[in-house]
């Protein structure tokens, strides 16, 4: 990257980081600044790194929270066994990046798509992706058997109101039947998303839900409908994955048959509803406790004092192009002054009330004296919407100091 380049993207400084980087709390960067530190990045590797060899599982982490290739080859270094993605340019990007084995958990749909998978097969790509109905199924197989190509898919189950997936077990045997007839596709599992099923009663309710689907993959495969080879059933987002892979119970399938778990948020993780999601699983799951420690926020977004118009209150110069908020506004967690190689926790009673395109409003009450050119670290909530914010994001190390700049490529 030229300094032309840095110049051009916020958050970067007007030159590249020297031998020892640029340094947030010296103001060598302009804010806001998206920040990944090193050392939750780490843990977290580790941490579901643990989980997936503990449970039986594979682990295939949605990629789409992050976009970030550099970050897909830590997952898979870590010991993923695929990356899973949710559309045809994003697999493109993961492909050409050097991510060799994807799962799109999604259906792929139209020429265009499928003329770009097909290329990343020409290339070595191994691809899987979601089928739900006969008339995709068709498409698939007239597109791919003409290019002389097996495309690998895995049929999706869903639930009456959610999003994706046959709704029924006749269904589902029905097109399991039909793939199986059409030339280009090769079955190679069963697919289902949890996530979409809510209530006071959803972790029994998905307890339920994966048992159906662990029941008919099992049919499935004594029915014979799947493909020789490996078998994938593969579910779970980043809240219920316990709960996907205690009553999958990966060890006591068949041989040929592997439980693969698709959680996107654990790397980055968050202060707001996945800390929350985990710690639900932190009740749940005895073996998750088990393994010490647990996931940690890795994300902030550090930005200046704007403005301190009246008592109470100060200007941030964040807004919604720089930070998600669809899920709770930015938590403020830290406060430094530039120059001063070290942070103070916020009083407790400091939140953000409003955010709008480029400046958040801080709300500080009696405690604490702010001043313009202040630098406020703060954590969000629901990662992926933050992340797509931001071309490069600075990976650093506890003193703050810029380690390595990462480029996403939504």
């Amino acid at each position: 990257m030229t300094a032309a380049d840095m110049r051009a993207l916020k958050g970067t400084g007007s030159q590249p980081p020297g031998n020892s980087g640029w340094r947030i709390l010296d103001e060598d960067v302009s804010l806001p600044i998206a920040t990944l530190h090193e050392t939750a990045l780490n843990n977290n590797l580790d941490w579901m790194a643990r989980y997936a060899r503990a449970s039986g599982v594979r682990l295939a982490p949605h990629g789409k929270t992050s976009m970030a290739p550099e970050l897909f080859a830590r997952m898979l270094d870590a010991g993923a066994w695929a990356i899973s993605l949710a559309t045809a340019p994003q697999v493109c990007a993961a492909a050409e990046a050097g991510v060799k084995r994807i799962l799109m958990a999604n259906q792929l749909v139209g020429k265009a798509n499928m003329q770009r998978i097909a290329q990343c097969l020409n290339q070595g790509l191994e691809y899987y992706c979601f089928v739900d109905s006969p008339d995709n199924a068709r498409a698939l197989s007239d597109f791919f058997s003409a290019q002389g190509l097996s495309l690998n898919v895995l049929l999706e189950m869903g639930v009456p109101g959610g999003r994706c997936g046959v709704r029924t077990e006749q269904q589902a045997i029905s097109l399991s039947a039909r793939i199986q007839r059409l030339q280009g596709l090769s079955l190679r599992g069963l697919a289902f998303y949890e996530g979409v099923i809510g209530g006071d009663d959803a972790a029994a309710r998905i307890a339920d839900f994966v048992r159906q689907m662990r029941e008919l993959a099992l049919e499935l495969y004594y029915q014979g409908r799947f493909a020789p080879g490996t078998i994938s059933i593969s579910g779970a987002g980043s809240a219920w994955y316990d709960i996907v892979a205690e009553v999958l119970d990966g060890p006591s399938l068949p041989p040929s048959m592997q439980v693969v778990i698709r959680p996107g948020c654990y790397l980055i993780h968050d202060t707001g509803i996945y800390e929350q999601a985990q710690a639900g699983v932190m009740a749940r799951s005895p073996l998750a406790c088990s393994l010490g420690g647990d996931l940690m926020n890795s994300l902030h977004v550090c930005a200046y004092v704007q403005s301190v118009p009246e008592p109470g209150m100060a200007i941030i110069g964040l807004g919604k192009r720089d930070v998600a908020f669809d899920a709770g506004l930015p938590t403020p967690q830290w406060l430094a002054r530039p120059g001063q190689q070290h942070r103070q926790p916020v009083p407790p009673d400091w939140q953000l009330i409003k955010i709008m395109d480029q400046h958040a409003m801080l709300q500080t009450g009696a405690s604490g004296e702010l001043r313009v050119g202040d630098i406020i670290g703060f954590s969000t909530s629901h990662p992926c919407l933050t992340m797509d914010k931001w071309k490069t994001i600075a990976v650093v190390d506890d003193e703050l100091c810029v380690q390595q700049l990462i480029r996403t490529e939504f």
